[in-house]
């Protein structure tokens, strides 16, 4: 059977209820100033907003980062099947020249076509590495920027803690003493 402490028993309680919320509100009414929220209500409703726009932020950032991600992934599944392609190339190659000098002799227009191939694929992946190391130094002074923009991240949920606990304060404030939470 659960205790009745932390129940309102009896009517003096109630009025004291009451009258607990009306100074509540009375303490925390000011005049209206230049958009300062004035009751509780309203300085609850204003910590929501910030904490709302502070995670559609948040939303923003791991999307862009999400797409990020997999377009690298692409870019990754691209270079892999290059690379596929090249060793593909240099197995025909190497079985053509492990047949021997006569094997070798009697395909060199094969042998020829495959280095060329070879040659070609090669120039097509040092071009791509080339502006890989382009882009990776551009990467690498954008994840300078996304450290920044993690540390201000962080930060910014620290503050959006302190709203909600400061809004969950407004709600224990205005609650009178006795009445179940």
């Amino acid at each position: 059977m659960p205790k009745n402490e932390d129940y309102v028993v009896g009517g003096s309680t109630d009025r004291n209820t009451a009258s607990h919320v009306a100074e509540e509100l009375r303490r925390s009414f000011k005049p209206q100033g230049a958009g300062a929220p004035t009751t509780p209500a309203e300085k609850i409703e204003e910590a929501l907003n910030m904490v709302q726009n502070s995670v559609r932020a948040e939303q923003m950032c791991t999307e862009q980062n999400l797409q990020s991600s997999l377009s690298k992934a692409s870019t990754h599944v691209a270079d892999s099947q290059s690379i596929d392609n090249l060793f593909a190339i240099t197995q025909q190659l190497s079985a053509l020249v492990s047949q021997g000098d006569e094997a070798l002799r009697a395909n060199s227009t094969q042998a020829s076509e495959l280095i060329t191939q070879l040659g070609a694929q090669l120039a097509v992946q040092q071009a791509k590495s080339d502006r890989q190391v382009a882009m990776s130094l551009q990467q690498a002074v954008s994840a300078m920027a996304d450290a920044q923009n993690a540390m201000f991240q962080a930060m910014s949920i620290s503050e959006m803690q302190q709203l909600v606990k400061g809004a969950q304060q407004t709600v224990k404030d205005i609650i009178a003493p006795g009445q179940v939470q």
